[in-house]
């Protein structure tokens, strides 16, 4: 009894923990790709080749993409607002009342004035010569952009972080996987030999029945990991935008990233290149910029314009009456003189915004100091626990074949061998595990750091 419980404990909680190592976090985008998935057959993936496909086909990209072109545009038209603007202008009146032009020396003391139609066709042209606040408006589209664009490098490496997570994820599962299937193997092995054993009299009925149980409890525990091995590559088809139906294999092992854990990470702090603190820069020169907008609004503004006027009119709708014309250029000048005290509130909710802006850079980059040194911790922590679980397993392999013979000899019980068995299981998992947690962590590393694939 005591033996069950104990195996049973051991091999709950490593199911736990590789299904939990397997919530893997994701964006619930949902992709219809339209291409033949017969044409596909088995798509095999290496963690280059899936993060290339990830920055080509994941939604994300391509919606952030469109947003830097939609700034762009908004850029190019403030940028335009410097161009002379053309305007023309057609209007027939009729004057079914007309105006009269009062004088003592007219008939009745006043007299009509114009006909009953009157036509007049208008062109104007005004160009901007001196706008304070039109240069600082184009010059926050311009940042407007670099914000955009920024955005845009922090959706990618968002992105590349979780393919990467995701991608260890599958081997880790698929290595459990394989020790899972080891350990039921033993146990069948095992079991066989015991009833070989016990017909030839040398095994109790008991140690039968016992390792024949043990064979069925691992079953669940098979199919449990090969369902979480599913979840997980649905999972990544989701971030790779790859049709569900799809058939993915991932190239290699987790085996394959040890000497990954070889490598000693340097105590970097640096953060400048995190996308969170370039994009609170940015920021903080938008408002900034906008600060000097809203002061710019107190200067006088200087436009250039030019009118051409080309009208008639007449009695009837005959347009073969002489047209007269005049043409009018000069300067406009504008001078802000008093508005309600709206600058100068505006001025101090900029002031405000900045102030808020630098304490918020401020927290953001103590909160990812200490975010880099746990990640930091973490990986050295899974360093020791690698070298720790290497040697576990050296010995458990040793341990369970020196407790297969003692057994097969009768020098040794059901239970020794039980027990080795299950440790050289735990101990392995351990080890797949303690891969896993380094290259997680040196993801969340060079997430932080804001590192480029």
């Amino acid at each position: 009894m005591f033996f069950n419980m104990k195996f049973n404990i051991v091999r709950n909680s490593m199911i736990l923990i590789v299904l939990a190592l397997f919530s893997i976090e994701s964006y619930a985008y949902i992709h219809a790709d339209k291409r033949d998935s017969s044409d596909l057959d088995i798509l095999s993936l290496t963690l280059d080749g899936a993060i290339e496909l990830a920055l080509d086909k994941n939604l994300t990209l391509l919606i952030a993409q469109k947003e830097i072109e939609r700034v762009d545009w908004s850029r190019k038209e403030n940028w335009n607002s410097l161009l002379p603007s053309v305007s023309a202008n057609a209007q027939y009146t009729n004057n079914i009342l007309k105006p009269v032009f009062f004088a003592d020396f007219f008939p009745g003391g006043k007299m009509e004035m114009g006909s009953n139609n009157s036509y007049a066709v208008t062109g104007a042209l005004q160009v901007p010569i001196l706008s304070i606040p039109l240069f600082k408006s184009i010059r926050l589209s311009e940042l407007e952009l670099k914000s955009t664009l920024e955005s845009a490098r922090e959706s990618k490496i968002e992105l590349i972080s979780q393919v990467k997570s995701s991608y260890y994820g599958i081997l880790m599962l698929q290595e459990s996987l394989r020790v899972l299937n080891d350990s039921y193997s033993n146990a069948q092995e095992t079991a066989s030999n015991i009833e070989l054993m016990y017909s030839n009299g040398m095994a109790s009925e008991f140690d039968m029945i016992r390792s024949q149980v043990s064979v069925k409890n691992l079953l669940p525990s098979l199919t449990q990991a090969k369902n979480s091995l599913e979840l997980a590559k649905m999972q990544i088809k989701i971030l790779l935008s790859l049709p569900l139906e799809t058939s993915i294999e991932l190239k290699g092992s987790i085996q394959d990233f040890e000497n990954e854990l070889s490598k000693r990470e340097q105590m970097d702090y640096n953060l400048s290149n995190n996308s969170n603190i370039r994009r609170l820069k940015i920021q903080q020169m938008v408002l900034n910029k906008n600060f000097e907008l809203i002061r710019s609004q107190r200067l006088p503004s200087l436009s250039g314009f030019a009118n051409y006027q080309l009208q008639m009119q007449s009695e009837d709708f005959n347009l073969t009456h002489p047209w007269s014309n005049s043409f009018a250029v000069g300067f406009s000048i504008q001078v802000p003189i008093f508005n309600k005290f709206s600058i100068y509130n505006k001025e101090k909710q900029a002031r405000v915004a900045i102030m808020q802006l630098e304490h918020q850079r401020e927290l953001t980059e103590l909160n990812l100091a200490t975010s880099l040194k746990n990640t930091l911790n973490e990986m050295e922590r899974a360093s020791v626990q690698y070298e720790s679980d290497k040697e576990a397993v050296r010995q458990a392999t040793r341990g369970y074949e020196i407790a297969k013979v003692r057994y097969s000899t009768g020098a040794g019980t059901l239970l020794e061998l039980n027990d080795s068995e299950l440790a050289l299981t735990s101990s392995r998992l351990n080890l797949t595990q303690a891969i896993y947690d380094y290259l997680k962590a040196k993801s969340e590393y060079d997430k932080i750091r804001g590192l480029e694939y």
